[in-house]
């Protein structure tokens, strides 16, 4: 059965609901779905979204924003449980975070004539990604959505408060391959590639090489996110080869957001490379790893 491993919705920094997210993986004829937000799960999303999808089987998932080595790491947690104390303590502690710095944007920003406050920003969803939502909102009030000036302006501003992006997400890889491990799930490495993707690079997402994929596997990782549009065929290649050195379970996934002008567009559907048994080698990872537990 084919599944998208890696999608977002509202309750982080995408632009379409739980339901309808379910509905655009249906659409896209996937036979099974997952939502990995960022920072982020809850009892009330995974149920909303289960009964989306119907008999159509669900992952529950989340994408925990670290740093390594001062580089920004995403690392995406499947199976976990939601009503996990700890992993809810830990989606706190991002919240909380995130609100502090978004003040201090808001503040830093507010002589330029943005219109809004902390509060204005309070999303419809189940959760409010602030410093996401501050970020859209900024860019349509100054830039007319323009993604260049937006974010060039956003890193000038962490300058400015003597911060970089990395310390919006201050928690270590160890703690969060811990942390997903202890919430009955297991850890896949998103994205460790994207040396061609400007973005990226300009926000200070740590390049994997060998010996970062192996401190992780010490550590405890269990899967890498081999396919994906910020990779290029030779670190698919590449990803896939040290997946394959350390018996690492290999998964892929479009990173959909939804489709705006910041995020860019829908790539739900239109990114292809994803085997067509990536669910059933998820699940039965998933077993493997009940078993020796």
């Amino acid at each position: 059965m084919m599944i998208d491993a890696h999608c977002h919705t509202d309750c982080s920094d995408g632009s379409i609901s739980i339901e309808e997210r379910i509905d655009l993986i249906r659409r896209c004829g996937f036979n099974a779905a997952t939502i990995t937000d960022h920072d982020y799960i809850s009892e009330e999303q995974i149920q909303r979204a289960c009964d989306a999808a119907g008999n159509m089987p669900f992952i529950p998932g989340i994408e925990l924003t670290l740093s390594h080595q001062g580089g920004v790491v995403h690392l995406l947690g499947y199976f976990v449980d939601p009503a996990s104390d700890e992993l809810k303590r830990h989606i706190n502690r991002v919240q909380n975070l995130d609100q502090a710095y978004t003040s201090m944007l808001i503040e830093l920003f507010r002589p330029r004539g943005i219109s809004f406050g902390l509060y204005d920003l309070i999303s419809p969803s189940l959760h409010t990604h602030y410093s996401m939502r501050f970020i859209k909102r900024m860019s349509f009030e100054l830039f007319s959505y323009n993604r260049r000036h937006t974010l060039a302006i956003f890193l000038r501003a962490l300058t400015v408060l003597g911060m970089r992006y990395a310390d919006l997400s201050p928690w270590p890889v160890r703690e969060g391959i811990d942390l997903i491990h202890g919430a009955g799930g297991y850890a896949v490495l998103a994205h460790p590639g994207g040396a061609n993707q400007k973005v990226m690079r300009e926000l200070g997402f740590l390049l994997h090489d060998e010996p970062h994929i192996r401190q992780y596997v010490e550590w405890g990782l269990d899967g890498v996110e081999v396919s994906c549009p910020a990779h290029s065929t030779g670190e698919k290649h590449l990803y896939s080869q040290i997946a394959d050195q350390y018996n690492l379970l290999q998964t892929a996934g479009s990173d959909c957001h939804g489709g705006d002008p910041l995020t860019g567009p829908c790539a739900m559907g239109t990114f292809s490379d994803i085997p067509d048994d990536l669910y059933d080698r998820m699940v039965t990872y998933n077993n493997l790893q009940r078993c020796i537990v």
